[in-house]
């Protein structure tokens, strides 16, 4: 066959897809998505939404919408990461690095 490949994980920046909300009625309504129709109840609905509304929505593993931001919604966002300090190595032949640092240097007898 071949030779078995580690998983490669590619971090990219996660975007949520953006749908139109359509047939919205009572409790029930549509999101249409680059030629896809969701389904959804407005229990998953987060902020307010109306008819031909653009809005941004996640959806879960199975394949249905999880949830809806509409207006007044509070996004996820991803946090950026914490930066690393990186420790610098000093110098020590460099005269210059050792301006206005006290060194003790000893001799072993």
């Amino acid at each position: 066959m071949g030779d078995i490949n580690p998983p490669y994980i590619i971090e990219k920046e996660y975007s949520m897809p953006k749908g139109i909300i359509g047939g919205l009625y009572g409790n029930t309504g549509q999101v249409l998505s680059e030629g896809n129709i969701y389904n959804f109840n407005v229990e998953i609905v987060d902020g307010g939404i109306r008819n031909q509304q653009e809005i941004e929505f996640e959806l879960s593993p199975e394949g249905s919408v999880k949830v809806i931001y509409g207006t007044g919604a509070t996004k996820p966002t991803k946090a950026p990461a914490p930066k690393q300090k990186q420790k610098q190595k000093e110098n020590i032949s460099s005269p210059s690095k050792l301006v206005g640092k006290n060194i003790l240097l000893t001799e072993e007898k």
